[in-house]
């Protein structure tokens, strides 16, 4: 048996995919042996105890522990200590195999920058399409606060502050995406990520813990670099708050390099330009990342390219451009809703239940 070929078979049944393509074949033969490719087709995507796992692999308790052990230290396996003992599950393409073994960096015997191109091959050869391919997009964009008309009532789930306030963990790591791709000089060290994925990436070393004061620096840094807030698309926790470009993040990719996609990131909200103080300084043009503003005497907004995200009414110096309203859409309540509610819309909710605990 191939094992390699099996486990991709078995991730292309999770809701954000895995397509076939000779990449994503090479990306996975780089990063698990054939003893962890073996052991991986038997670990589910809910976590489950190392005992469980050996009893499915057919294989001892030290070497499922082992080859556990060693996953998770590449960021292919999800691991965290639950009522006094250690769990593991296995990680989708993202966020999770793409992310997690770049953010670690120089893994042994792994080409870095070889995963990298092949990642940004298999993206744009299909795998990026798969993940923006429902109608419920993986991620959505938390708006600028202060850009947000002040007649206008930000709901909890908006505000990227909130996030931040009730974490219990965050950890700050490097953009994969901007690692990888190496197509614009924004900021590297924006990533940040939220309570048990937090610990875990702070454990295996693809990031560190930071406190609350330091999160919300990162927020303003990434404002004033014009990156854009993409958060998972979650009502009640979030697991990971990226401060994203158009040129290099997989998030955005969806609105800008690929076309046609089921989906893209966006807000509940849209601008909207004061032409009374508009002075067509060209500037919300120039910071809009999706292209949504052209001059034509005044800035005007494309509403259905418009993602929401605010850098164009943060830079605005005379106030004249807003974000208003558009819609009120409430995220799924968590990430199993989420995943859950995505398979579905793929028509893929058996497969995905299937491997839920993996066989």
């Amino acid at each position: 048996m191939d094992a390699h070929y099996h486990l991709a078979q078995k991730l292309n049944t999770h809701a954000m995919g895995a397509p076939e393509r000779a990449e994503f074949d090479e990306i996975l033969r780089m990063l698990f042996t054939p003893d962890e490719a073996d052991v991986a087709l038997h670990i589910g995507w809910r976590p489950e105890p190392v005992e469980r796992i050996a009893e499915k692999a057919g294989v001892s308790l030290e070497q499922a522990a082992a080859r556990c052990e060693s996953m998770a230290n590449k960021g292919l396996v999800y691991a965290y200590a639950r009522r006094g003992s250690i769990v593991y599950a296995l990680l989708p393409t993202a966020p999770g195999l793409f992310e997690y073994p770049i953010m670690i960096g120089n893994l042994p015997g792994v080409d870095m920058e070889r995963l990298g191109q092949l990642w940004n091959r298999y993206y744009e050869n299909g795998w990026g399409h798969e993940m923006h391919g429902a109608p419920t997009n993986m991620a959505r964009v938390l708006p600028h606060e202060d850009s947000i008309a002040e007649t206008v009532t930000v709901l909890p789930f908006e505000e990227a502050a909130k996030y931040i306030d009730e974490a219990e963990y965050i950890s700050l790591g490097n953009c994969p995406c901007r690692i990888s791709k190496h197509a614009c000089d924004k900021p590297i060290d924006v990533c940040l990520a939220f309570g048990h994925a937090a610990q875990f990436m702070a454990e295996r070393k693809a990031a560190r813990l930071i406190d609350k004061r330091q999160a919300h620096a990162v927020l303003q840094r990434a404002e004033d670099a014009g990156l854009v807030h993409c958060s998972s698309n979650t009502l009640h926790k979030i697991d990971f708050l990226c401060n994203c470009c158009t040129c290099c993040c997989g998030i955005l990719g969806a609105a800008s390099r690929l076309k046609d996609t089921a989906s893209r990131p966006h807000s509940n909200f849209y601008s909207v330009i004061d032409e009374a103080t508009c002075t067509s300084c060209a500037i919300c043009e120039d910071r809009c990342p999706v292209q949504a503003i052209t001059m034509n005497g005044i800035a005007n907004v494309d509403t259905e390219l418009c993602i929401g995200c605010g850098l164009c009414a943060s830079a605005c110096a005379y106030d004249a451009v807003r974000l208003e309203r558009k819609s009120e859409v409430v995220p799924p309540a968590d990430h199993i809703a989420l995943m859950a509610q995505i398979a579905a819309e793929k028509a893929r909710t058996e497969s995905f239940q299937a491997n839920a605990r993996a066989a």
